[in-house]
C-alpha cells in the first residue's frame, strides 16, 4: 500500500512542476500550450486530491501507540 501511495505522491509532484513550467511558457508567449496546460491542470487536481485523501485514510487507519 505504501509504495503505491509513494508513486501517487511522486506523480502529483511531477504534475505540479509541469503546471508551473507550462504556466511560465504561456506567460512568455507560447500560446499553443494553453489547452495542454488546462487539461494537465485538471489531471493535477484529480491526482493531488486522490493523494491527499488516500494519505489521510492511511494516517487515520494507523493504530495508536499505547500510552506508557
Amino acid at each position: 500500500m505504501k509504495p503505491l501511495l509513494m508513486i501517487v505522491g511522486f506523480l502529483s509532484a511531477v504534475l505540479i512542476i509541469a503546471q508551473v513550467v507550462m504556466g511560465q511558457l504561456i506567460l512568455q508567449g507560447q500560446a499553443t500550450l494553453r489547452t495542454a496546460h488546462q487539461h494537465s491542470g485538471y489531471l493535477t487536481v484529480a491526482v493531488t486530491l486522490i493523494y491527499i485523501a488516500w494519505s489521510l485514510a492511511i494516517l487515520a487507519s494507523t493504530p495508536r501507540r499505547p500510552a506508557p
